[in-house]
């Protein structure tokens, strides 16, 4: 992977972190997280052994600043999903946009979407408290409630139906990311994979197809 030149000589205070993230994230993606050290870091960079712990005390607190970039990004993606479905007027439609812009947003973001669940990284967040991707999650849940409100899903605990749908986009998208669904016979395309899974997330939760 070529280094990423400095510009005249040295990075500004927040260029630098920004610099340091993108090329953290381009490292996990091609090469996984192995490859990724501090020290590692600061020579794809371009930049002193000791300039990444300015910004990052350890590996750890690394990763955890890509994870809740992640996180973000997921977010927006999700959000952008649902909005193209219908902006939440029909509930399935809705489910539909939020599985697409999971999926959407794993494949698009590998370096992150390998680094965001890793539970070690728990102790590393700013609140412990937090539960990681707790606004997508929220989205989520929020969407099979209205699916269980317009009569679309079945009543009751909601949970069950949201860890379900949440497991089918999650292991769809670690699947293809790894390459571990195989042959492009039974996948072709990217947009085949997100096709199929959202039609079937949807079947799955709604019986729509």
């Amino acid at each position: 992977m070529p280094r990423i030149a400095k510009k005249s000589g040295a990075y500004h205070h927040g260029d630098l972190r920004r610099v340091l993230l993108e090329t953290a994230v381009r490292v996990v993606e091609h090469e996984g997280l192995s490859a990724l050290s501090l020290q590692a870091l600061s020579k794809r960079a371009g930049v002193s052994s000791g300039a990444p712990y300015h910004h990052f005390d350890s590996r750890e607190q690394l990763l955890t600043a890509i994870a809740e970039q992640g996180f973000e990004l997921l977010a927006a993606e999700m959000k952008r999903g649902a909005a193209l479905a219908g902006g939440g007027a029909d509930a399935a439609s809705e489910l539909r946009g939020l599985g697409a812009g999971y999926l959407r947003f794993a494949l698009a973001h590998r370096g992150h979407f390998r680094v965001m669940f890793r539970p070690e990284l728990q102790d590393h967040l700013a609140d412990p408290r937090e539960v990681p991707g707790e606004d997508s999650f929220e989205m989520l849940r929020a969407c099979v409630e209205r699916c269980q409100a317009q009569g679309l899903a079945r009543a009751g605990d909601p949970m069950p139906l949201v860890l379900v749908a949440w497991a089918g986009v999650h292991g769809a998208s670690t699947l293809w990311i790894d390459g571990s669904l195989g042959s492009k016979r039974l996948v072709p395309s990217e947009d085949t994979l997100v096709e199929m899974v959202t039609t079937t997330l949807v079947a799955l939760i709604t019986g729509k197809r």
